[in-house]
């Protein structure tokens, strides 16, 4: 008489089965991109006759209030007065690495609104720190760039007085010029939003 083994089930072999608890140390390198995976191989679960499995970790880069990451670059928008890109400025970040930086124009450097590339194509204007964006994997000190793209505010409507009107039309170049023209003959108008 044949009868199947109550111990392995007619499998020829048995295993005892145990829950394991292992605590893993994730080191995420220095300048790890987004997506990037960090496999752990041979702990993941294991089942009799087969390998174990492997355990991936998959970072997810958080954004920041500051900074934007391209790649290895980082990005940070700046807004200026008009006062500021014509006569300079300086102002401090703290980096991700937690030092403080000041960023500081150049004297006699003027700031644009944008820039026009080859191509004709209208950009905001930016300005590189070099070997200030996020290191390289493998070779932290090779760094990317620090981009910081600029957008001038201009002052409000009717904001400046007559006086500091004149005032800007004597220091500044190229100051509106009269035209002439018959009023009886062209039509004068204005720009609206």
């Amino acid at each position: 008489m044949q009868t199947t083994c109550p111990e392995c089930s007619g499998q020829g072999n048995t295993a005892e089965t145990k829950s394991e608890r292992k605590v893993l140390e994730v080191h995420i390198e220095k300048g790890a991109m987004d997506q990037s995976k960090i496999p752990f191989r041979g702990m993941g679960d294991e089942v009799p006759g087969m390998e174990p499995g492997d355990i991936n970790f998959i970072i997810q880069v958080k954004d920041h209030d500051v900074f934007k990451r391209q790649k290895a670059d980082l990005l940070v928008h700046k807004e200026v007065s008009l006062n500021q890109a014509l006569c300079g400025f300086a102002f401090k970040i703290t980096h991700l690495d937690g030092r403080e930086i000041v960023i500081r124009s150049k004297p006699g450097e003027i700031i644009q609104s944008v820039t026009t590339i080859d191509s004709g194509k209208i950009l905001p204007f930016c300005k590189i720190i070099p070997s200030e964006g996020m290191p390289s994997i493998g070779n932290p000190f090779v760094k990317g760039n620090l981009y910081i793209i600029f957008r001038v505010v201009f002052p409000t409507d009717n904001s400046l007085s007559p006086e500091q009107v004149a005032a800007l039309k004597t220091i500044l170049p190229d100051p509106d010029m009269d035209v002439e023209y018959d009023s009886e003959i062209v039509e004068e108008v204005y720009m609206s939003e």
